[in-house]
């Protein structure tokens, strides 16, 4: 049982840890280079008395054969018989199984969020005004800038998002420095989600919020109710569009099951009938608890015996009991119906990393690869009850969490640019008060000094990997340590740092540190966790490498000029705090954007909308980080997988390169190029340039596909036409 309290601080009293003795059996994973190869070590270790080298003579137990996966499973050993086992020529690799020790290996939930961690300045109540003086004439005043009763009120992260040039700027509007300006008008998008499964992994949801719940001010174009319902699979109507994908997941997959065992079933506060709690665990754990049909597709163990609807969705009389609105937060600006661009998607969220969670480092990579591979694909526009589309309909997951330490800024040695990564070249020495300026500000505006490197391939990699290779088209945070993270071939991707304990000549293949307690190389330049999954090389190799992970960067909300930046033409920028680089996929609305929330803290507002029977009183929150430009393009993604059912994560960068495309320079701050430039020198302290060698970054934005379905965007062509006027009140209105 995962326990934290009000600042999400993990209660590691009675959480399992892992045996310190040398000769005490512990849980290992073990995986192997191919499925052959798995079944003969896994037959070698049942053996009471193998002979074969580097194998334990005793039997060895399996508690977790994870029949889901080809070339993995988890086994008890010792310290000994993995060191061991790690010699054998068809095992990649030996690791602690981490999901088994909580108590060793859980980070709190506060230190994996990628909101933006605030300080307090001043200690104080203060008057903070967004270009009071110069906004518009009769700003909505009620609720410090945003309407009491403005229904249906949305924020930057859809607006933003439905062309390519930012409608906030001079160019647009004709108005310098008009990034306060409120836009009264309706917004047209060619896609809303509908068919693709979108989960978003986070710390825990009020799923009744009326963001997500059926209420008498809905938008015209939502769709009351969830999968369960549109697929009659619930023969009760429910009115909240959210599942759980732990919870409700079993259901849609094996519903027969359940109506063959009616007591497993309840009626969810809504009304959509679902599992109870601990069938839905039990079908995740244990092969017996399920159809016959779905008895070998193996196994997941890392699920809390406390997930409950109670403590990770609440209810519309009870908020979740977990303290956290972070998964709210983010599921609004993926599915909201105000708030998100895919709302009438198939609405899934997971407790993926939170108290009481699916298990952070791999099971929840493993429940959502099942429930990718096993799902049915209703049609949820068949007239017809249970029809399923003939192809499977895509499935998307938006993570906004990350690994990170802050080890680097406590001095050694670093290498920039090297010749070389195998030890031969010397690195040259700093401390705290002589980091170079390529690295000295990495943490210092959003994440508290921290900053990540490139994760050593282990049991949590290669879940992530096999959940990626099965289809599911994960979408993360890049992180808010302002850290520049380069792709494969670019001249920073191999700078790395050693401590002073290790000389000043190591390896980079040794030069490692811990980040909540998994290994991680000191890579500075590199994707960090889970920014790297999917990954398509092991190791440090750097030739054809890719990665599945697609990597999402925060813009600003106002123009920014000062320091090293040059923006007195006003132009869009990426936020202090966000990282940056050619390692970024794209960049999205963030900074101070408007979403969903349960609790009243600073930045906070009563939600408008409400319905009857619900008790707590909603709130909606000032939302920032790359927590916020993950979740606003992951719905942008949503929409375009809609008519393109057969696209991968590889068919969406490509989307993003050449339809989204880069960005003005005219319109759009880059930065100076850092090609030139040497470790120290002072512009890589530029916090609002991509870093990204002279090239501009990408805003994804509502570009076509050229899917023969997708609908058009209305347009107007007038052609040598030098006597047309318009003038007056003329008003041209799409339908």
């Amino acid at each position: 049982m995962i326990r934290t309290d009000n600042n999400n601080v993990i209660d590691r009293t009675n959480l399992a840890v892992k045996p310190t003795g040398a000769d005490d059996k512990k849980a290992y994973s073990i995986k192997c280079y191919t499925k052959e190869d798995w079944v003969f070590i896994h037959e070698e270790l049942e053996k009471d008395g193998s002979l074969e080298d580097n194998i334990p003579d005793p039997s060895i137990v399996c508690p977790d054969k994870k029949e889901h996966s080809d070339t993995r499973a988890t086994y008890m050993l010792t310290d000994a018989e993995a060191e061991d086992l790690r010699k054998h020529e068809k095992v990649e690799f030996v690791c602690i199984d981490y999901d088994v020790y909580p108590g060793n290996y859980h980070p709190d939930p506060r230190d994996i969020t990628t909101s933006v961690q605030r300080i307090a300045r001043f200690g104080k109540s203060v008057s903070n005004y967004r270009a009071w003086n110069t906004a518009p004439s009769t700003p909505p005043t009620s609720q410090a800038g945003i309407g009491a009763s403005d229904k249906n009120r949305t924020g930057y992260t859809i607006l933003r998002h439905t062309q390519k040039e930012n409608p906030w700027d001079a160019t647009s509007t004709g108005v310098t420095g008009n990034d306060h300006l409120i836009f009264e008008q309706d917004i047209f998008q060619l896609g809303d989600g509908t068919g693709v499964d979108a989960i978003v992994s986070d710390d825990g949801f009020w799923i009744a919020h009326p963001e997500f719940c059926t209420t008498a001010d809905d938008p015209v174009g939502w769709s009351t109710g969830n999968a369960l319902t549109w697929s009659g699979i619930s023969t009760t109507p429910g009115t909240c569009g959210v599942l759980d994908l732990v919870l409700d997941a079993p259901y849609y997959i094996d519903p027969d099951f359940f109506n063959n065992n009616p007591s497993l079933l309840t009626q969810r506060w809504d009304g959509t009938t679902v599992p109870i709690d601990s069938a839905a665990r039990s079908w995740w754990s244990d092969a017996s608890q399920r159809s016959v049909g779905f008895s070998t597709i193996g196994t997941t163990s890392g699920i809390s015996t406390f997930y409950t609807r109670a403590r990770c969705n609440g209810s519309q009389t009870a908020k979740p009991t977990n303290g956290t609105n972070h998964g709210s937060q983010c599921a609004g600006q993926v599915f909201g119906k105000n708030y998100g661009a895919a709302y009438n998607a198939n609405r899934w969220v997971i407790n993926g990393i939170g108290s009481y969670d699916a298990g952070i480092n791999g099971s929840q990579f493993d429940v959502q690869k099942l429930f990718h591979l096993y799902k049915p694909n209703y049609d949820r526009h068949s007239a017809t009850s249970g029809k399923q589309n003939s192809d499977k309909n895509p499935t998307l997951s938006s993570n906004s969490w990350g690994y990170r330490a802050s080890t680097i800024h406590n001095g050694g040695y670093y290498w920039y640019r090297p010749a070389a990564i195998d030890g031969t070249v010397t690195g040259t020495s700093y401390n705290s008060g002589s980091e170079p300026a390529f690295f000295d500000l990495l943490g210092a505006y959003g994440d508290g000094g921290r900053c990540k490197g490139e994760m050593v391939d282990s049991s949590v990699t290669e879940a992530g990997k096999e959940m990626s290779d099965a289809g599911v088209i994960f979408v993360c945070a890049s992180g808010n340590s302002n850290q520049t993270q380069q792709s494969p071939g670019d001249l920073d991707y191999n700078n790395y740092w050693a401590t002073s304990s290790q000389g000043d000549s190591v390896a980079l293949a040794s030069a490692t540190h811990t980040e909540f307690g998994l290994n991680c190389y000191n890579t500075i330049n590199r994707r960090g966790w889970p920014q790297s999954l999917g990954k398509t090389t092991s190791g440090l190799s750097t030739a054809g490498t890719e990665f599945a992970a697609i990597n999402i960067g925060a813009l600003n909300d106002n123009y920014f000029a000062g320091g090293y930046v040059n923006n007195t033409d006003y132009k869009e920028t990426k936020v202090s705090y966000s990282d940056m680089g050619t390692g970024i996929d794209c960049y999205g609305a963030a900074d101070q954007t408007l979403t969903c929330d349960g609790e009243a803290v600073d930045q906070t507002y009563v939600h408008p909308e409400t319905y009857s029977g619900l008790v707590p009183t909603p709130y909606d929150i000032n939302f920032s980080g790359t927590s916020s430009g993950c979740p606003t393009c992951a719905g942008w993604l949503v929409t375009k997988l809609q008519y393109n059912r057969g696209w991968t994560w590889r068919e969406l960068k490509d989307w993003l390169k050449n339809q989204c495309g880069t960005q003005d320079p005219d319109r759009f701050y880059y930065g100076q190029d850092n090609t030139s430039f040497t470790a120290t020198t002072q512009s890589w302290e530029d916090v609002a340039s991509v870093q990204s060698y002279g090239k501009g970054p990408v805003v994804i934005w509502d570009a076509p596909t050229g899917s023969p379905s997708e609908p058009k965007k209305p347009e107007i062509t007038i052609t040598n036409s030098p006597n047309l006027k318009i003038s007056g009140g003329v008003e041209i209105k799409f339908s």
